[in-house]
């Protein structure tokens, strides 16, 4: 028969709480010599030991968060639009945009216009480049990158392009791009020699260098 004080003698030995997680879990009582109910061996199936963990994860430090300024990158002038010197036309990241005639580029890939004008977004079918230049009114029609398309694809003989193979094709597009950048060039070679020599024009400038 168990007594009050064999009862007090065991639960001294005990270890009485163990923390877990925000509550405490009770220890088996070791009363030793002192018979003991199977339910206090039997695992509690009605109440779960439940554990907390972290509800939030701890955010990181970053050296350019709230104190770094917008770059603004971006056109500043479309097609058509009248510009003056030092205008900037456009705020890039590399050279998706290539400075055309009248046009200068900065340290960070800014382009700039150099003479009062109106912008001309056109493409080179050669390179393959979009260019931004400043029409100045002597300049030649420059096309975009949809009508050079539209030229390339009209100047081909479909029947002579489809009898080839592969490299065939690739060799006869080559060479049509070739006959249309000469002759675009030998067009502002002549619209440079009209500004030349046009009476009552400003004087010589470096920016005339950018023409030859």
């Amino acid at each position: 028969m168990c007594t009050l004080g064999m009862i007090r003698a065991a639960a001294s030995r005990c270890v009485p709480l163990r923390h877990v997680g925000f509550g405490f879990t009770p220890v088996t009582p070791c009363l030793a010599g002192v018979p003991q109910p199977s339910s206090l061996h039997a695992p509690n199936t009605r109440f779960p030991l439940q554990v907390r963990w972290a509800t939030k994860k701890s955010g990181g430090s970053s050296k350019n968060g709230r104190t770094s300024q917008p770059k603004f990158l971006g056109f500043k002038a479309l097609h058509s639009a009248k510009v003056e010197p030092g205008n900037i036309i456009i705020r890039q990241r590399g050279t998706q945009w290539h400075p055309g005639t009248n046009v200068g580029i900065g340290r960070d890939h800014t382009l700039f216009a150099l003479v009062p004008g109106r912008v001309v977004l056109h493409y080179d079918l050669a390179k393959q480049r979009k260019i931004v230049s400043v029409d100045d009114g002597t300049l030649p029609p420059l096309p975009s990158r949809p009508e050079m398309k539209k030229r390339l694809a009209e100047s081909l003989d479909l029947e002579k392009y489809l009898d080839m193979d592969g490299e065939g094709r690739l060799a006869y597009v080559q060479q049509k791009i070739k006959e249309i950048s000469e002759k675009d060039n030998k067009e502002r070679k002549a619209a440079l020699e009209t500004r030349l020599m046009e009476k009552g024009r400003r004087k010589f400038d470096m920016i005339d260098l950018t023409f030859l």
